[in-house]
């Protein structure tokens, strides 16, 4: 790379700017005065989860609906860019970036964790016993409730109605355009940069907690299996390793690096997981069935808090995993609507949403309902592990009580790594796309410079929160980001509803 190509990228100054130093100022706080501004920032969350609890689940629900309409609607039938636009990608290769995009390291950490909290601690509102079957039942239910189709429609609803509107019409890369629907294409500049400018700052905000934790996490599980490591140079050299690696990636383009890395990353995936089900011996297939039925018997319930309204569960859980999911949407749908060119708008639904959603549902119902049958049989361990050493504990403990516990740490520590580098790429592709002034004569070809300046910038913040002062306060921006974003989601549903009642007179 040469230097005087970071000279010629072209920012978006009042998009670039302000939530950078923005999340500057906020590192800066967090160092001078960490526990007050964790206790800020956990007071802020705590009043947008409470107040705004039923409109995070209600707009939910209500993009679920909207993607099934447009599905059976004419809509459906409508290829993403006009009907000579053919795909950039292959089948294999589009699953494998959208499902590493969107899911991240969350299913190899939350796999374990998640459904083990909802089995030792089941919310009080289903009046069920810790540690028993009922309590499976209810915990595997709401594991497929958190990792099914609900978070993939989060996702795919701005994802769809932007890659309809910015690859058909060629408009600016604004996340704007996706209200011209509803309020028309006069939308003012300021309006337009308010919308780019929350967006980013909740997505970046969002990577660089994200990257602190995958470091912390990567960092000590090296040090598990070789002891005798410097914890400060393990935290540097993880760092340096994850951001050089996906900025490399990111830099090579969609159809390179951010390909190829996603491949590799399913197949890590389908490897581990058939490896787990050998050695652990399972019945996943049970527990499949468990996840499934309880899942579809609850979705109602959950989607719409019939029965947890005003329940300290319903917001730790169901509420903060809406807003988290809405923070992120935004700016990942602009690299989901990037590779959907050419896409029928079912193909879009189906690998952007079905798809994924069911590959979650296995995987969680090998790895959940694996972690529940060695709880049920040595609850007081697991219960002292959760407690005592935190979720991210469980796999571990899985991990030996399966007996392979080495290999599978290793192997684990390989998937968390590329699992955040794959995901890292995406976001970063986007966040640079937005960041950009002008028009791109590729959209699959964003300028490396700018990618590589957001890559180091989120990495050393990452860095700076894990040596000097914790990562769970900068990480709540990205929650409480999606207050603003729960709105703009919503009108975004309804425009897309309004383009599926007359396709042609906005996307022709």
């Amino acid at each position: 790379m040469k230097l005087n190509e970071f000279s010629q990228v072209s920012l978006r100054k009042t998009v670039f700017w302000p939530p950078l130093l923005i999340l500057v100022l906020a590192v800066s706080v967090s160092m001078l005065i960490p526990e007050e501004f964790d206790s800020m920032m956990k007071a802020i969350q705590s009043w947008v989860l409470i107040n705004f609890s039923m409109a995070f689940s209600w707009v939910s629900f209500f993009l679920v609906l909207v993607l099934i309409w447009v599905f059976v609607s004419p809509l459906g039938g409508y290829r993403i860019g006009g009907k000579d636009a053919r795909p950039r990608l292959k089948w294999i290769p589009w699953f494998a970036i959208v499902l590493c995009t969107t899911i991240a390291v969350g299913i190899l950490f939350w796999g374990s964790a998640e459904p083990l909290s909802h089995f030792l601690f089941p919310p009080s509102f289903r009046n069920i016993s810790p540690a028993t079957t009922e309590a499976k039942e209810f915990a595997l239910g709401a594991l497929f409730f958190h990792w099914g189709v609900t978070p993939y429609a989060i996702y795919a609803v701005p994802a769809l109605l932007f890659a309809l509107l910015f690859h058909r019409k060629k408009q600016a890369f604004k996340l704007s355009i996706m209200l011209h629907p509803v309020f028309g294409t006069k939308i003012s500049k300021s309006i337009s940069e308010i919308i780019d400018m929350i967006c980013l700052f909740a997505m970046v905000s969002g990577m660089a907690g994200a990257l602190g934790a995958g470091i912390l996490s990567l960092s000590g599980g090296l040090k598990a299996l070789i002891p005798s490591l410097n914890g400060s140079f393990v935290t540097l050299l993880v760092a340096s390793l994850i951001v050089g690696t996906f900025v490399l990636s990111a830099s090579s383009g969609i159809d390179k690096g951010i390909k190829s890395f996603s491949l590799f990353n399913l197949f890590f995936f389908l490897l581990f997981a058939g490896l787990f089900v050998l050695l652990s011996e399972s019945f996943f297939l049970k527990n499949i069935g468990i996840g499934f039925r309880s899942y579809v018997s609850q979705f109602l319930d959950l989607s719409m808090q019939l029965t947890g309204k005003g329940n300290s569960w319903t917001y730790d859980w169901s509420v903060f995993n809406f807003a988290m999911w809405m923070a992120w949407a935004p700016m990942t749908g602009l690299f989901l609507a990037k590779i959907a060119i050419g896409r029928i708008v079912r193909e879009f639904l189906l690998v952007n949403c079905l798809l994924p959603a069911l590959f979650c549902l296995i995987w969680m119902g090998i790895f959940g309902g694996s972690t529940l049958d060695f709880a049920s049989l040595h609850p007081d361990t697991y219960t002292d592990s959760f407690v005592n050493s935190g979720p991210e504990s469980i796999i571990y403990l899985v991990f030996q009580d399966i007996g392979s516990s080495q290999l599978l740490t290793s192997l684990f520590l390989i998937g968390m790594f590329v699992s955040y580098v794959t995901a890292a790429d995406s976001s970063t592709e986007a966040i640079a796309s937005l960041s950009l002034r002008t028009k791109l004569i590729d959209s699959f070809q964003t300028p490396a410079p700018i990618k590589i300046i957001w890559g180091i910038l989120i990495g050393i913040l990452a860095w700076i929160m894990i040596s000097f002062s914790g990562i769970d306060g900068v990480r709540i921006l990205s929650v409480i980001g999606g207050l603003p974003v729960l709105i703009f989601l919503l009108v975004i549903g309804i425009g897309l509803l309004v383009v599926s009642f007359n396709p042609k007179k906005h996307l022709f």
